[in-house]
């Protein structure tokens, strides 16, 4: 039967494209690791540019609670990818160890089709999720590009605004040429925040669920790993030792996959935990102000209510993309070991194999019984319970923000 790698697939490729849209990947020539840093430096440069300006915003709405709810989404926003983007860099010989270590363990190696089936389900989910993920963040970025020429369409040029509070005042901002310059910065700040969101996420989300695909592909080789052998036709008792000999062998070859995927999670635990952290603690403020900000959109501008509308629901989405994905191996990892009780284990209790095939079946079981899990920073398992923790989280603060504006308003 002919077998097929899946290096090709679109979400792979499409995976490669955002990752190379911050420089993060393998580098086979010298001209691609001198466009890989120059992407890098871009990269750095303009959120540097984005938090010296969040941060001046931030610091003039000191008080005003109202502009600062509007003001410190972007503000976080912009330190969460800077931390995110630092990471990536300061590990970047292992990032890109790693995404070889995948491409030659788990994507470009052959599988017979009903395997090559599961991984194709994996890039058909994958793929469809990305692009709605990418859709929404897209439509976020560029809201805050164009709402500026919106609001100032038809006003004087001294009415002109830009995406960003600009505080400088030291610069005509509202004058040609300073304002295209300035509006050209910070649309490029926001849209490599929005680059490197898509990336971050597109890269977790799209590991996992090959990684899923390799659990379930381990499943199906432990439930196969001896069977279709009609024994009670088979007279020769040198072929019924070839067939037990063969199925034990399966058995180990499934054991060193077993373990293969335990250290490879294990590695993608080491590299994503602190990542997982911190966009779960902004995930959390995020939440709560984007939902305040829809409160208080109901009274000011339309513009500003569907743009926190939709920030919010990206903000739910790239949650979703982590937390589901992580338990979708928690689920996974655990089926293991229901798989290893399907094999068919009790047709070799004649064989001098036998004993051993069901000794090794129960170290499979009782080590698949601690699932396999992602964390929040080596605290808690990144999961869908996470996902609701986090939503219940931003209710409290923001039941907390309605009531500091309530009070506010009526002293």
């Amino acid at each position: 039967m002919e077998k097929k790698t899946i290096n090709q697939h679109t979400s792979i490729q499409l995976m490669r494209l955002c990752m190379n849209g911050i420089g993060i990947w393998s580098i086979e020539k010298r001209r691609d690791e001198i466009l890989s840093n120059f992407v890098i430096c871009y990269t750095v440069v303009t959120l540097i540019f984005g938090l010296i300006v969040e941060t001046t915003d931030i610091y003039y709405c000191m008080g005003d609670l109202r502009e600062m709810s509007y003001t410190a989404p972007c503000f976080l926003n912009v330190i969460v990818e800077l931390f995110l983007m630092g990471k990536f860099i300061i590990n970047r010989s292992e990032v890109i160890a790693f995404n070889d270590y995948t491409i030659r363990e788990f994507w470009n190696i052959p599988y017979i089709d009903p395997e090559r089936k599961i991984l194709d389900e994996c890039n058909k989910k994958s793929f469809k999720i990305i692009i709605a993920f990418i859709i929404v963040i897209q439509l976020v970025v560029w809201q805050y590009i164009t709402m500026p020429i919106i609001e100032s369409y038809g006003k004087n040029s001294s009415e002109r605004t830009l995406p960003y509070n600009l505080w400088f005042t030291f610069i005509p901002f509202r004058e040609t040429p300073y304002y295209e310059i300035i509006f050209f910065l910070q649309s490029a700040a926001t849209l490599t925040t929005g680059v490197c969101a898509t990336a971050f996420a597109t890269f977790l989300f799209t590991i996992n669920i090959y990684a899923t695909g390799q659990f379930k592909i381990l499943q199906r080789r432990l439930e196969t790993s001896c069977q279709g052998y009609n024994i009670e036709k088979i007279n020769s008792v040198e072929q019924l030792n070839l067939i037990a000999a063969e199925s034990y062998s399966n058995l180990r070859k499934c054991i060193e996959l077993h373990k293969v995927l335990l250290q490879y999670i294990i590695r993608l635990e080491n590299l994503y935990c602190q990542i997982m952290l911190v966009e779960t603690l902004a995930c959390v403020f995020l939440i709560c102000l984007t939902g305040f900000q829809i409160v208080l959109g109901v009274d000011t501008s339309i513009l500003r209510t569907s743009r926190s509308a939709l920030y919010f629901c990206c903000l739910v989405t790239q949650l979703l993309l982590y937390s589901w994905s992580c338990h979708e191996i928690i689920i996974e990892s655990l089926e293991v070991a229901e798989a290893a009780y399907r094999a068919y284990w009790y047709s070799l209790s004649w064989s001098k194999y036998g004993k051993s095939f069901r000794q090794a079946l129960l170290i499979i079981i009782t080590r698949s019984r601690r699932p396999c899990v992602l964390t929040v920073g080596k605290f808690v398992p990144m999961s869908l319970e996470t996902f609701t923790a986090v939503f219940n989280s931003s209710l409290s603060y923001f039941t907390i923000l309605r009531q500091m504006n309530e009070e506010i308003e009526n002293s």
